[in-house]
């Protein structure tokens, strides 16, 4: 008989959606403090630092990354999907887990230098045993910790998130005033591991012990994830490593910088989200309509969001990175231009995956990631050989349609609906955003306030595209009778805070 650790929580305790919109609370506020922080390390960082330090950190990062990917056993799901979690369980997580990390670090150790040889540039070396640490920390975190998260308590996770970015952002910041190096970015990433590390265990005591008592059952739920993760490596982090080698190492700094902003506006949105919403899909996994139901409403609560912040943003770029980075960043621009808009479009979907796997359907997502290598990485390395930086932009744009086509499939096979259902769901959002689009590009051509100076102009841009999609969403929201959907939420929230501001005063 199964003994578990902890119970899972009451579901008569509190209605699935409030719990999960909690946690999402959660999550949002410790990113919108991460993003804040990590926002204001990334601007002070890159204005001391030159764009070859961030394209020499990127290759060591990015192969750290991949590592860290194409070996993941997915300790976090499990505990998530594994309900009944007993000890032996989480004892070969934890064993997993950590012989992970130390073969992570052991190989990193290793292929420095012939990494440095390969770039020609003896800092990969010394970036590459700076990267190790963070998988070996890693890997020796407590797994119990991600209870909190199965049991849809996020408040633990905020504490933690925003304990160790603040920690590994004043180790960064301090690091590169004092020396302004690329060591600044290395140490502030282990500082961050290690605050992560202890507090797992002082929020979560747990004794781990060595064990693969549950390797089978384990294995069963971990063997296509860690599929997932390799594929979704190879799609996602070559790219640096392609570009240092095709246009040098300040080329590729300049496209991650630019990617990084361009995920910006998303980043902080719809991947909080998702974390929020795979445990409480994890619920419905009995119910696969109700599960269906509750991945619709997020992918329209996502687009309401997401998508605009991603393209409006495309439009604001130059203006950013001049007032906010200076002008050694402005080869980024055109990345975050191309790019953003969209991963704009790709948000709302990027719960597929969790769909799936709450379903039990992870062999899916290893398929749909396959195909999309074949066809990503080739485009990629012709567009970067080709065109350059802007070939490489253009090719990430192009294969990211192709990834949403993929996402819509993946969702038509588990759900066994139509594969357009989820982008009718958000079709106010996308055609609202479409509508900003047209008027701050009309805008932009008519040269407004060309004459300004860019902090004047970013400041009225962003006033300007909130007011056209607020107003075309509102529009088209009332051409359907005002149906429940995300603008009724939206009203209902602005209602309730007012009535708190209201009842305060």
């Amino acid at each position: 008989m199964r003994q578990t650790l902890s119970p899972p929580p009451d579901p008569a305790a509190a209605p699935l959606a409030a719990r999960v919109a909690r946690g999402a609370g959660w999550i949002l506020g410790a990113r919108f403090v991460m993003g804040l922080f990590g926002f204001l390390n990334t601007i002070i960082v890159a204005r001391i630092l030159a764009p070859e330090d961030f394209g020499v950190v990127a290759i060591g990062l990015t192969t750290m990354q991949i590592l860290v990917n194409i070996t993941d056993i997915g300790v976090s799901q499990a505990v998530v999907r594994f309900r009944d979690a007993n000890r032996d369980d989480l004892d070969t997580l934890f064993s997993l887990s950590a012989l992970r990390g130390i073969g992570i670090a052991l190989f990193l150790a290793a292929v420095a230098p012939l990494a440095a040889n390969f770039y020609a540039d003896a800092r990969v070396f010394w970036v590459f045993f700076g990267v190790a640490v963070y998988p070996l920390v890693t890997g020796f975190i407590n797994p119990r910790f991600y209870e909190f998260e199965r049991d849809l308590d996020f408040s633990k996770q905020f504490a933690v998130e925003v304990a160790n970015k603040i920690a590994g952002v004043v180790v960064s910041i301090a690091i590169a005033v004092l020396f302004r190096t690329y060591w600044a970015i290395l140490l502030g990433l282990a500082t961050n591991a290690l605050v992560h590390l202890w507090l797992s265990y002082r929020l979560r005591p747990y004794a781990p012990r060595f064990s693969m008592a549950s390797f089978r059952r384990i294995l069963g739920f971990s063997g296509w994830l860690t599929g997932v993760g390799l594929m979704a490596a190879l799609n996602n982090k070559l790219d640096p490593l392609i570009l240092a080698r095709a246009i040098g190492v300040t080329g590729a700094g300049h496209f991650f910088m630019g990617c990084q902003l361009a995920e910006l506006p998303t980043r902080e949105i719809a991947f909080p989200a998702t974390r929020a919403i795979y445990p409480g899909l994890s619920q419905l996994q009995e119910s696969p309509k109700r599960a269906d139901q509750a991945f619709l409403k997020g992918v329209e609560a996502m687009a309401a969001i997401a998508t605009p912040a991603a393209i409006g943003f495309a439009f604001i770029a130059a203006d950013f990175v001049s007032f906010l980075l200076g002008e050694k960043w402005a080869p980024a621009v055109p990345v975050i231009q191309i790019v953003a808009p969209v991963m704009g479009l790709q948000m709302p979907l990027i719960a597929t995956q969790y769909f799936a796997m709450a379903l039990g359907s992870t062999r899916f997502v290893f398929l749909r990631e396959l195909a999309f290598f074949c066809i990503r990485t080739p485009a990629f390395i012709w567009g970067a050989l080709e065109y350059g930086l802007a070939g490489a932009a253009w090719a990430v744009a192009a294969c990211g349609i192709i990834h949403i086509a993929l996402n819509l499939g993946l969702y038509a096979r588990i759900s066994g609906a139509g594969m357009w259902r989820p982008l009718w769901r958000a079709r106010r959002s996308i055609i609202s955003s479409l509508a900003m689009a047209a008027g701050l590009g009309a805008l932009s051509g008519a040269g407004f306030a060309a004459e300004w100076t860019p902090v004047a102009r970013l400041s009225v841009e962003v006033v300007i595209g909130v007011v056209l999609y607020a107003a075309a969403h509102f529009a088209l929201w009332s051409l359907e009778n005002r149906p429940d959907g995300a603008e009724r939420l939206a009203f209902s929230l602005m209602r309730q805070a007012a009535g708190k501001l209201t009842a305060r005063r």
